[in-house]
């Protein structure tokens, strides 16, 4: 069975169309219709019923379906670990979830980087769970986290915390308070950081676990628009310390939380690339600068 076959069975069965199909995968219908009837003739069955307003997919493709992506996942995952044995030696991909350069020095990349000429170090930055699934897929050897990871199959190293505040604006209830607790916040307008940022998952867990659903009433990537927003008394702001460096503080104060509250960076890598000599360089050259 072809895995091309299979990844354009799925864009048919997905599209009800092959046209549409094909514009997706930038073949031609004529193209894409021969692969659809190899996969017929090898499976011995009809997959999809040919309308003019499209194909409908009959029982044999509703099978198929449901496996064909474990399929291809498992081949992609394969062709990634092999292409990851093959350049083990002069290839090191590594994915960092948004904002930990605020606590990792970027100077560490490129320091390594000048040391390990003619070394191909590749370097992006991701959301923090897609850095996850890059690690998990083969598609990175090291990754930069936000948040531990619970992981059998990857060694998770702490290298940097930061601390988290509640921001408030003069006028406010809390603004004069020495300390505040995650139970005070029930039923304030929060402003936080957005989905792709790990400090917004973390801090709607400690919510949930208190009893309630924090009301969070903006949203955005910009730390900058959440002092913004709390200066203008929009609401208060779930900030770290890093975000407040240069910040003019003029009509808002930082505040702590009692439960101390911690934004952390982790280090993470498969345990199977662990011998790897470049995984392991970079990781002894992290210690070496006490990260």
């Amino acid at each position: 069975m072809n895995i091309k076959d299979l990844k354009c069975f799925e864009a048919v069965f997905e599209q009800k169309s092959i046209n549409k199909a094909a514009k997706q995968l930038y073949i031609t219908p004529q193209g894409l219709g021969s692969n659809i009837r190899s996969l017929e003739n090898e499976l011995d069955t009809v997959l999809f019923e040919r309308a003019k307003q499209g194909v409908t997919p009959t029982e044999s493709a509703q099978l198929l379906y449901k496996r064909a992506g474990l399929l291809i996942d498992e081949f992609e995952q394969i062709k990634n670990e092999v292409q990851q044995l093959s350049h083990r030696e002069d290839v090191l991909r590594i994915g960092c979830a948004c904002g930990v350069f605020n606590v990792i020095p970027f100077k560490l990349i490129q320091d390594f980087i000048e040391e390990n000429t003619p070394v191909k170090v590749e370097w992006c930055e991701y959301a923090n769970s897609e850095v996850k699934a890059m690690i998990d897929a083969s598609e990175i050897e090291y990754g930069f986290i936000v948040g531990s990871w619970d992981s059998e199959d990857n060694t998770v190293r702490k290298l940097a915390q930061n601390d988290v505040y509640l921001l408030a604006y003069e006028g406010h209830p809390l603004y004069e308070k020495d300390k505040v607790t995650i139970d005070m916040l029930e039923g304030e307008p929060l402003i936080t950081l957005n989905e792709h940022f790990n400090l917004y998952h973390d801090f709607k867990k400690a919510c949930q676990v208190r009893g309630f659903e924090p009301t969070i009433i903006a949203k955005t990537a910009d730390a900058n628009f959440q002092h913004k927003l709390c200066r203008q008394g929009y609401g208060l702001a779930i900030v770290t310390a890093f975000s407040m460096e240069d910040v003019q503080m003029n009509g808002i104060r930082a505040i702590p939380f009692e439960e101390e509250l911690k934004w952390e960076v982790y280090g993470v890598y498969r345990k199977a690339i662990g011998s790897y000599r470049l995984v392991r360089k970079f990781e002894e050259f992290l210690k070496e600068n006490s990260i």
